[in-house]
């Protein structure tokens, strides 16, 4: 049964939208070059100078530097040199031909990234000039304004690791995940970095599992509202929140296709969990894919849409599985461990992540084809519900190696990791967002 029902969103999320000025036309410069073009994150981190910004107006320019430098050091692509090491005055011109890089060459700083910081009414303006050091040239500038000052910082952070990598940046994502700061289980949205926590529920009851369609605006998840785990959507712009799928059993592990038309989650109206798709906008039946004895959940698209990934116990125990959009081609994935769970497909294609129990919860990745298992986690907690990066260089994660869960990161490969989320009460469910104008 089907039952379309509006409940009250408590928070509606403003749009924040940020003016992107390019400093130098893109004909000047010519081919790109980048510093990093061949690295990845984590495994080797280039040395950058980041001076204090020069400032004008009133600005909070503490907060402007130190979300700057948090993100740049949690990417994982660099790290920051400490400002007691530079030599230049303070105040030094940001373009070229207005500071020396012998300045900077003495520190063993391989990039270097100058900013200003301007405010102009209710809004800020940072330009960044991003610099080789060593081959003394500019690798790009640009100006950004919004009207937040750590938004602002996380635009700026994207533009250093565009231009010292080539790859884009990951700061403007956030993530969704259950908090239960209250004693109950409330579908909760925050920043990359951990900071600036928005309550999307406020229900008083069980709001599990969160996850963004691929515009960034929408979010499903399922709740205990009406006393049954039913399937809800928030649509964070209009803040209102849609009941789409109340059927009998359980309506959970809900997923959006890379088109936004379906969702594949876990349906149980004859008793054992199996895998259906439903119409994203009306919650009517598509169809169902799994017939299989035991339970099949946990659905995961892949990033073309035409797969899924599943958990089922067909063969036994908890495995993963393939199979084409219509129920077609079931393939398995899994084969070492009895108990592997919480596929999620990479945006490249080429792999799964996924959680796997052996006294505790760990995540590991594994190639489509089976092989190339690789671990992530060991020794660090209970690791659960992991969810990729949009550039898919990243795997975030809950894991409880500090006590409460948090939402933790790791390179793809597993050689960085940071903790992203503090504080009493912890994060569990994360699910990690498109890149948002927001």
């Amino acid at each position: 049964m089907n039952r379309n029902k509006q409940v009250g969103l408590t928070l509606a999320i403003p749009l924040v939208v940020a003016l992107l000025l390019p400093l130098v036309s893109p004909a000047q410069e010519g081919a790109p070059e980048y510093i990093a073009r061949l690295q990845e994150p984590g495994r080797s981190r280039i040395p950058i100078a980041l001076p204090s910004p020069n400032t004008a107006g009133s600005v909070d320019v503490e907060t402007f530097y130190s979300v700057l430098a948090n993100d740049l050091t949690l990417s994982g692509w660099v790290e920051v040199i400490d400002r007691d090491a530079y030599i230049e005055p303070s105040g030094t011109g940001l373009k070229p031909g207005e500071f020396s890089f012998d300045d900077w060459e003495i520190t063993g700083a391989v990039g270097l990234a100058k900013t200003n910081l301007s405010a102009s009414g209710s809004k800020l303006r940072s330009e960044v000039w991003v610099y080789d050091v060593g081959g003394e040239r500019k690798l790009g500038a640009k100006a950004f304004t919004t009207a937040d000052t750590r938004a602002l910082a996380h635009k700026v952070a994207n533009e250093i690791i565009f231009q010292l990598t080539g790859q884009q940046g990951m700061f403007n994502t956030r993530f969704a995940a259950v908090t239960n700061w209250t004693g109950n289980k409330e579908i909760t949205i925050v920043d990359f970095d951990g900071h600036n926590p928005r309550r999307v529920t406020k229900n008083g009851t069980i709001n599990l599992q969160p996850s963004w369609d691929a515009s960034g605006s929408k979010l499903a998840f399922t709740s205990y509202l009406g006393g049954n785990p039913d399937l809800y959507v928030a649509d964070l712009g209009a803040g209102r929140v849609t009941r789409l799928s109340a059927r009998s059993g359980i309506n959970t592990g809900a997923v959006w296709s890379p088109s936004g038309d379906l969702i594949a989650l876990a349906l149980s109206p004859g008793g054992d969990p199996d895998i259906y798709t439903i119409n994203a906008a009306t919650g009517k039946q598509v169809a169902r894919l799994t017939r299989s004895v035991g339970i099949d959940t946990s659905p995961s698209f892949s990033p073309d849409g035409s797969k899924l990934a599943f958990v089922s116990e067909r063969s036994g125990g908890a495995q993963i599985y393939m199979m084409n959009l219509d129920g077609s081609g079931v393939e398995r994935v899994t084969f070492q461990g009895s108990h592997n769970t919480d596929p999620s497909w990479s945006p490249s294609g080429d792999e799964l992540a996924y959680v796997s129990r052996s006294g505790v919860f760990d995540v590991f990745t594994v190639r489509t084809d089976g092989r190339g298992v690789n671990r992530l986690t060991q020794d660090m907690g209970d690791n659960e519900d992991p969810t990729w990066s949009p550039d898919g260089h990243y795997v975030a994660f809950s894991s409880t190696r500090t006590g409460s869960p948090h939402i933790w990161m790791s390179t793809s490969d597993g050689y960085h990791q940071v903790q992203l989320t503090k504080g009493k009460g912890g994060y569990t469910n994360p699910s990690w967002s498109p890149p948002l104008n927001w």
